[in-house]
């Protein structure tokens, strides 16, 4: 049984409204033709008492390269993203292999499919993941990395594949 904490199917954004008229530019009846899936997506952040966009990230570190990635990857260096999937630069130290970070699209996908659902979307499920570029030594010299997430403000890893439900105002 799914856990109606997490459903929002009666949910049509009444407090939401005005900003994402504002921000989206939808009209009244785009609102009411939104998909149960679209609006929980919309209210993942207000329902799930977090702000899970602005307080976490994805670090996509480099554990091996060992055959020197001919795009320059080498061990130790980091790709970090926001939870919109984009590259923070001033975070990052590895060049922008776009075969190293196209793996990690795949996170974002089941983060947000995952918040469409009304369910919680950082599950930390992923791990590892490596360059798909694979060459006549059948992927033995690709790099390999971990892949975690952390918060922000602290840069503490998160490790709980699900997080405690926030507290119900009474």
């Amino acid at each position: 049984m799914i856990d109606p904490y997490y459903v929002q199917e009666d949910d049509y954004l009444d407090d939401m409204k005005f900003q994402l008229k504002r921000a989206l530019g939808l009209t009244e009846d785009d609102l009411r033709r939104l998909s149960p899936e679209a609006r929980n997506l919309f209210s993942a952040r207000r329902k799930l008492g977090h702000t899970w966009l602005d307080d976490y990230e994805i670090v996509v570190e480099v554990t091996s390269s060992p055959g020197g990635c001919g795009c320059g990857v080498a061990e130790g260096q980091k790709i970090v993203f926001d939870m919109r999937h984009k590259v923070k630069p001033e975070l990052s130290d590895a060049p922008l292999c776009v075969h190293l970070m196209s793996p990690a699209l795949s996170i974002f996908y089941m983060t947000f499919d995952r918040a469409a659902e009304g369910l919680n979307p950082l599950t930390c499920v992923w791990r590892y993941l490596e360059c798909p570029m694979t060459g006549s030594d059948h992927g033995a010299s690709k790099a390999r990395c971990e892949v975690h997430m952390r918060r922000v403000d602290t840069h503490e890893r998160v490790t709980d594949r699900i997080l405690a439900k926030p507290e119900v105002d009474a």
